[in-house]
């Protein structure tokens, strides 16, 4: 069934890759629209405390209907109970709800997706943090293709791992939880057609999204400082040097430093104000990221 699927995926690259500009334009906007059609259902429901998918309140739990928002941790889940979600959710919705909640508690910083503080070595890893609970994902490649062990990790799967108030609830080693008919087509797609198939994550979006180098120029000119240093999502460091035969004058970049105080923004959105100098900016993840629980791959005996 998974040959089947990954076929399909790299038939529907091909078919994207074979479609106009225009027509992917076009496609884009629909997409987005309906996207933010949904978004904004979700919001509604979330604001007056229900669950957009089964309209019920978001602590409610009833194991004869499966949902989503039982990942929230309402009283009567139990570990087991992932499975049932796994079963009637693909990974994708699963991660998409999930990001969801998180900026709802703290944009972006909740969702630490970047690929160099994981392992480096998996096709999905990511966790996303939601007030006092923590989930983390993780596919390999061998999860991908299945692997020998029980029937189940025999078939495309990946590992879910669920913290409370950061203690173990879910752990990475537990189950294996099957890929959806739509996420193996989606992964494949992706694998077939990199540059062409970006994932956008709409309303979801995690840091790797708020790292990209376009949206970094934006956010720095843009970006405000409150003084809350332990919860800033960017470590910025800023490089300074004069123009060969020039000098940088101190009282310039004090009257620079004390602008970017009155005003509530970075000294990096600034720099460019001082004269004979050239500029280098580096932006990394900020304090207030949350850490990634990377799985760790485990040892033969």
């Amino acid at each position: 069934m998974s040959n089947k699927r990954r076929e399909e995926g790299r038939s529907f690259a091909a078919f994207l890759q074979g479609l106009s500009e225009e027509d992917r334009r076009n496609g884009n906007k629909a997409e987005a629209l309906r996207v933010k059609a949904e978004y904004t259902r979700f919001k509604k429901m979330y604001d007056a405390g229900m669950c957009y998918l089964c309209n019920s309140p978001l602590t409610h739990f009833d194991e004869k209907s499966p949902c989503i928002h039982w990942l929230l941790n309402p009283e009567g889940f139990r570990k087991i109970n992932i499975k049932a979600i796994a079963e009637r959710y693909g990974l994708l919705q699963i991660q998409s709800l999930l990001r969801w909640y998180a900026n709802e508690d703290k944009f972006a910083i909740n969702i630490n997706n970047l690929a160099e503080e994981g392992t480096g070595n998996k096709l999905i890893e990511l966790t996303i943090k939601y007030k006092t609970l923590e989930w983390s994902f993780s596919c390999s490649e061998s999860d991908y293709s299945g692997h020998q062990g029980t029937k189940h990790s025999k078939h495309a799967h990946y590992h879910f791992q669920m913290r409370v108030d950061g203690r173990p609830f879910i752990n990475f080693s537990d189950y294996h939880l099957p890929l959806s008919k739509m996420d193996v087509i989606n992964i494949e797609a992706k694998r077939s057609q990199p540059g062409l198939i970006v994932t956008r994550n709409s309303f979801g979006e995690g840091m790797d999204e708020m790292l990209d180098k376009e949206l970094v120029g934006k956010v720095l000119n843009n970006l405000t400082v409150d003084g809350d240093y332990d919860q800033a999502p960017y470590q910025i460091d800023s490089f300074v040097s004069a123009e060969e035969g020039k000098d940088i004058k101190g009282d310039d970049l004090f009257q620079l430093q004390q602008e970017a105080k009155e005003k509530g923004v970075t000294l990096a959105s600034l720099l460019h104000k001082l004269p004979n100098t050239k500029t280098t900016i580096a932006v990394s993840p900020g304090p207030g990221v949350i850490k990634q629980a990377p799985r760790k791959s485990r040892k033969r005996k």
